[in-house]
């Protein structure tokens, strides 16, 4: 329910905002076919140092290049993992998608 192109735009900037080894998941409403619209959930992983304002520049870059739409983000560090039912549900159901896997 995601553009080939959109997800190959969101791991591109994942990348550079997050470092090379980061995983992203898409979660949510995207990934169920028998929902309609919703927003873009994703789930960052990795193992630098996510701070707000580069949280905010990758979406910023995201809704210029992809459309201003409604995208909500979550970023943990792989070494920290957040004891929040939000993350574990993002980490434990998201769907790698933009890497071809499941």
């Amino acid at each position: 329910r995601i553009s080939p192109e959109t997800l190959r735009l969101i791991k591109e900037l994942a990348i550079k905002y997050f470092g090379e080894d980061c995983e992203v998941k898409i979660f949510g409403s995207r990934i169920d076919d028998t929902k309609r619209g919703g927003d873009i959930d994703i789930y960052v992983e990795t193992s630098k140092d996510a701070e707000p304002d580069i949280q905010a520049m990758f979406l910023a870059e995201l809704k210029i290049k992809a459309g201003d739409q409604r995208i909500d983000l979550l970023v943990q560090r792989r070494d920290r993992p957040k004891k929040d039912p939000v993350f574990e549900y993002a980490k434990n159901t998201g769907v790698k998608d933009i890497n071809g896997k499941t």
